[in-house]
């Protein structure tokens, strides 16, 4: 059985909404809980034994699937813009808007246990190095060894730059900056970029720039990080995807 989430709205003027679990083969749906208005996002934990929800006022949610009981937590640093589950789904890291420095919640015991730590993990050069105003996407490859992440404005040097890290998960979530990734063309802004789930040569990496004297066109960048090589190829998109 294959499970697959939304969120459905349904109330346009109290904005309430459903949790609904989608049985994928057989189509039908389950409301779970009505009331959480203003959903941003919502992420699986690769063991499915947990689940997260975040909303735009900076609340977020975990839950454990074998009950859905769920644990409310908030933020003083803005809504969540970005989660990301190491690969045992043990913890999870966040992005906040309005912080250059990540969150990880540690799970003290086993599922479906909400017994949980959120912790800094903090980021030095996001400051010291590119001037930033904060953290705008994250992604954090299957191995849990690598972590990319964009950020807002920058100095000129910077703007446009991906950050990639090294990451040790033991005891606690700990990154280490290894260096910065420009996409092609002139002044690219990264909008999405995603780690390949299962290459085994180790994390590639996908971003996805749009190109500012090209508004109608976009770049793909191919990134094979085989412990610190170089850019293998790069992919040109234009309307759909080409060949790379």
């Amino acid at each position: 059985m294959v499970l697959f989430l939304e969120a459905e709205k349904v109330n346009s003027y109290f904005e309430t909404y459903d949790f609904i679990c989608l049985n994928v083969f057989s189509g039908l749906g389950t409301p779970i809980r009505r009331g959480l208005g203003g959903i941003s996002m919502l992420k699986w934990s690769p063991t499915g034994d947990y689940f997260f929800s975040a909303k735009f006022d900076g609340t977020f949610y975990l839950w454990e699937t074998n009950t859905w009981t769920s644990e409310p937590w908030s933020s003083t640093s803005g809504f969540v813009k970005g989660a990301s589950w190491d690969p045992d789904g043990c913890m999870i890291l966040l992005a906040f808007s309005k912080s250059s420095t990540l969150g990880s919640i540690h799970f003290a015991s086993k599922p479906p246990s909400l017994d949980a730590h959120l912790l800094p993990v903090e980021l030095p050069e996001m400051m010291s190095l590119t001037n930033s105003q904060g953290i705008e996407k994250i992604a954090w490859d299957a191995s849990g060894e690598r972590l990319a992440l964009s950020f807002k404005d920058g100095g000129d040097l910077y703007r446009g730059l991906i950050a990639i890290y090294d990451v040790r998960r033991t005891p606690l979530i700990s990154a280490t900056l290894i260096g910065f990734i420009r996409g092609p063309g002139d002044d690219p802004k990264p909008v999405a970029f995603s780690f390949h789930d299962k290459f085994k040569q180790g994390p590639l990496l996908f971003v996805l720039n749009v190109v500012c004297f090209a508004p109608s066109h976009v770049l793909g960048t191919l990134v094979h990080d085989s412990h610190l090589s170089e850019r293998i190829c790069i992919g040109f998109l234009e309307n759909k995807m080409m060949q790379v």
